[in-house]
């Protein structure tokens, strides 16, 4: 996560080379960066703001706070994603947990605002969010997510697959017609037994998550990592 307020681009290896320099209003968070390998863009989602860079690292686009969140409560960046099928990005925030499609040419085009609950509500609480292989070898977002006391209306299970079909955007997929996964931790122990996500990627048939956890229940025991893995 970046503090400041500029990003700053090494465009040459000499120490006179150029760079490239992009200013946020001061005080901006800096939480994601995703960049389009086809094009060069960059795409930075911050507190209340989401920016669109080109390679200079010149402003195309800005969605400003009063599109991301609300006049007393931040909207914090749980997941920045570039959905290379169709060319669209993937933005999530905290404000509702809920996850928007945009396009990948203009930010400011929203395609899709979903209304399902995706990632973590809570600025404290981990989300990491990939988009991998699936079921029937389609593309999917994997995602894991820490408990943050979630509703029956609003829950969110520990890690999923979800539907990157126009369709059934955002859905959990796990029954016979469409398979994936759903994984929860025992909804008794869930607010005892915290599992911190901090890292996700997919390698040869398989998406994996890395995790921080306690080692048991006991909340003296000391915290270990663990690698959780998903057939695809």
């Amino acid at each position: 996560m970046w503090w400041a307020g500029c990003l700053l681009l090494v465009l040459g290896v000499c120490s006179n080379a150029e760079h490239g320099v992009f200013k946020a209003k001061p005080g901006a968070q800096f939480e994601h960066m995703s960049v389009d390998r086809t094009t060069g863009q960059i795409y930075v989602g911050a507190v209340n703001q989401l920016y669109q860079l080109d390679q200079d690292l010149n402003i195309l686009n800005l969605v400003q706070s009063e599109e991301m969140g609300s006049s007393w409560m931040n909207n914090h960046n749980k997941a920045l994603l570039i959905n290379y099928i169709n060319l669209t990005l993937i933005t999530c925030g905290s404000l509702t947990g809920t996850c928007m499609v945009r396009s990948l040419h203009n930010i400011s085009v929203v395609l899709e605002n979903g209304s399902e609950p995706v990632v973590a509500n809570d600025v404290e609480d981990s989300t990491i969010a990939f988009i991998a292989p699936g079921p029937n070898n389609k593309h999917v977002m994997y995602v894991g997510v820490t408990f943050t006391g979630n509703t029956t209306k609003n829950f969110r299970p520990g890690i999923a697959t979800r539907s990157l079909e126009p369709d059934r955007m955002f859905r959990i997929l796990f029954n016979n017609n469409q398979l994936g996964t759903r994984m929860f931790v025992n909804f008794n122990n869930q607010a005892l037994f915290i599992i911190n996500y901090v890292y996700g990627f997919a390698s040869e048939g398989f998406s994996y998550f890395l995790t921080t956890q306690r080692d048991t229940m006991d909340d003296t025991s000391p915290y270990i990592s663990k690698l959780v893995r998903i057939c695809h």
